[in-house]
């Protein structure tokens, strides 16, 4: 399943908030379209197209200037457990169809 990030929606979440951690679930939030329904990442991570990891990459880089001890490494959280890149990916393209959940029992 494939859907588009907009930018400015990414630049919102590091802007509105206080934890790196948050703006990850937040990313995550746009990507899988049925998030509130996610238990648990089973398998896997989202795919973004180059453009919009590098910005992303940037933007987790200079969030954790911004907020000093929230990483050790800037942009490490990102690395770790961020999206992968997928260069056949249009540049805020998210790809999560090689993702497995476990879903919320009603």
């Amino acid at each position: 399943m494939r859907s588009t990030l907009r930018e400015e929606q990414v630049k919102a979440l590091f802007s509105s908030s206080s934890k790196e951690c948050d703006v990850l679930i937040g990313l995550l939030k746009l990507a899988i379209p049925n998030w509130d329904k996610v238990e648990y990442i089973l398998e896997g991570k989202p795919h973004i197209g180059e453009g919009g990891w590098r910005t992303i990459y940037d933007l987790f880089c200079d969030f954790n200037e911004n907020h000093p001890g929230e990483s050790m490494f800037p942009g490490g959280l990102w690395l770790s457990m961020g999206f992968s890149m997928d260069k056949n990916l249009g540049h805020w393209e998210v790809d999560i169809s090689g993702m497995k959940f476990i879903l919320k029992k009603d």
